[in-house]
């Protein structure tokens, strides 16, 4: 096995040991629905999140896919790590076995030194976050890709060090000029949010989750891995689950409110709506594969435009001419004052409500 040290701080008395280096997979997987195929189809989301990528001149020796298994080692400061990371204060601070003195392979002038051992991250952001805390920021790359952020703020978050890294995570986020939003649900929306919950944007994460709550169309077409995200994107699915079932809820009953004539202003518009909403069982079936009032592989919003490819029925009755048709008769006038409460609940959607809880 190649062994590879890297001295952070020279003369400092701890070792980090990273094992499997790159063996984690950050990237979501997301598969997205195509809509208007028969059968209905799923396409995987294949936005590029790694163009640019950037390695430590320290270590550019070694590049992604390496075969053989390798070990590498850093030099840092425990004193500088426990003052920024309350994790390493309880690992450093106990008799933890992740903390323990360095072993016969590590150098000779370092017995005394104590090790810790993790695995699977990535190696260059590993050394990137160390640099930081460790105010070596000439070592500091000055722009990153969304991979690499993604990559940084998985270590962070597990050091719980968001503080210590913030003045290179700003600086990161501003000349990216990524004040600029996903505006599509996929692998980068999902990442972003990841992004917003560690570094607390609070109007990132807002924008993000109503992204996944309003065009999320499941779990099941979600692959995080070692992304820890789960918990979120669980407590997300279960609000949109919430939105859908309100939705059929209401649209279930409309039918028979059409035929005792409590929701149309005539009988003419209740025939008519009565008619779209037959109409609107039919183009589901088209749309999903299945006219069943279901939350699986649907999105909110695909719900509702859908429901809004019925218009308003505009007419006039020939006993009354000069009294328009209330614009309010259609599928989704009906179903207006619904659709307001989702919404509603999806804006109050805050970073607080999930920032105390870990996956």
């Amino acid at each position: 096995m190649a062994v590879f040290t890297h001295d952070i701080v020279p003369d400092g008395d701890l070792y980090i040991v990273l094992k499997s280096p790159d063996s984690k997979i950050t990237v979501p997987i997301i598969d997205l629905r195509v809509y208007g195929t028969d059968p209905p189809a799923l396409s995987r989301d294949a936005t590029d999140v790694e163009a640019t990528r950037w390695y430590s001149p320290a270590i550019a020796t070694h590049r992604y896919g390496r075969k053989e298994a390798v070990q590498h080692r850093f030099r840092v400061s425990s004193q500088t790590l426990t003052v920024v990371s309350p994790i390493f204060k309880i690992m450093l601070g106990g008799s933890w076995k992740e903390s323990a003195p360095a072993d016969a392979t590590s150098p000779s002038n370092s017995t005394a030194i104590r090790e810790i051992s993790t695995g699977g991250w990535n190696l260059h952001a590993l050394i990137t976050v160390l640099n930081i805390i460790h105010g070596r920021h000439n070592k500091v790359p000055q722009k990153v890709n969304l991979k690499f952020f993604v990559d940084v703020a998985v270590i962070v978050d597990f050091w719980q060090c968001a503080e210590a890294v913030s003045l290179a995570t700003n600086l990161w986020r501003s000349r990216q000029g990524w004040h600029k939003t996903p505006v599509k649900y996929g692998k980068e929306c999902i990442m972003f949010l990841f992004l917003a919950w560690v570094f607390s944007w609070s109007e990132v994460f807002s924008s993000m989750a109503y992204l996944v709550l309003e065009k999320g169309e499941g779990l099941e077409h979600v692959s995080t891995y070692n992304l820890p995200i789960a918990m979120i994107l669980r407590k997300l699915n279960d609000k949109r689950v919430w939105a859908l079932n309100l939705v059929y809820r209401n649209l279930g009953p409309l039918r028979k409110q059409l035929h005792d004539g409590r929701r149309a202003c005539s009988t003419q518009c209740k025939y008519m709506s009565l008619g779209a909403l037959d109409s609107h069982r039919e183009a589901m079936k088209k749309e999903f594969g299945s006219w069943e009032y279901t939350a699986k592989d649907r999105s909110v919003y695909r719900v509702r435009s859908l429901l809004g490819k019925f218009p308003s029925l505009e007419w006039k009755c020939l006993n009354d001419k000069d009294k328009a048709h209330p614009k309010g008769c259609s599928i989704e006038g009906y179903m207006e004052s619904t659709f307001k409460e989702i919404e509603e609940s999806f804006t109050q959607i805050q970073l607080s409500d999930f920032k105390a809880k870990k996956d």
